[in-house]
């Protein structure tokens, strides 16, 4: 995550608190922390372990929202393809009960003109 710019807070809040010796000096911990400097920014391990955890959080955070918009255009994609569908068989339909009426009309004309033809 390089191209990711990360705001870490200031070592007083990453680092271990450490006791000073009685003559102001920095504890052996203190010391230590300061020669595991992380990386070239010269980062102490705890800046580096936070910086890490920013950056899982943020990719995390990237994979749910790339998740819940392709699932979001997957389901619109699928309510479409069904209303398509609907849509179609509705006509189908309409066309279907158009036909049998037409059918039933002719029908029935032919009859009555049959019926007229007789009397």
């Amino acid at each position: 995550l390089t191209a990711m710019t990360v705001t870490i807070p200031s070592a007083a809040v990453c680092a271990p608190r450490v006791s000073h010796s009685p003559r102001g000096r920095l504890s052996a911990t203190r010391r230590a922390v300061r020669v595991r400097a992380g990386d070239e920014r010269g980062e102490t391990t705890a800046q580096k372990e936070s910086r890490e955890v920013l950056d899982a959080f943020f990719i995390g955070k990237a994979l749910a929202e790339t998740l819940l918009e392709r699932a979001g255009g997957a389901f619109a994609d699928a309510l479409s393809e069904v209303s398509r569908f609907d849509a179609e068989n509705r006509e189908q339909i309409r066309a279907f009960q158009d036909e049998v009426i037409g059918k039933a009309r002719e029908e029935s004309q032919r009859t009555k003109r049959k019926d007229d033809g007789m009397r």
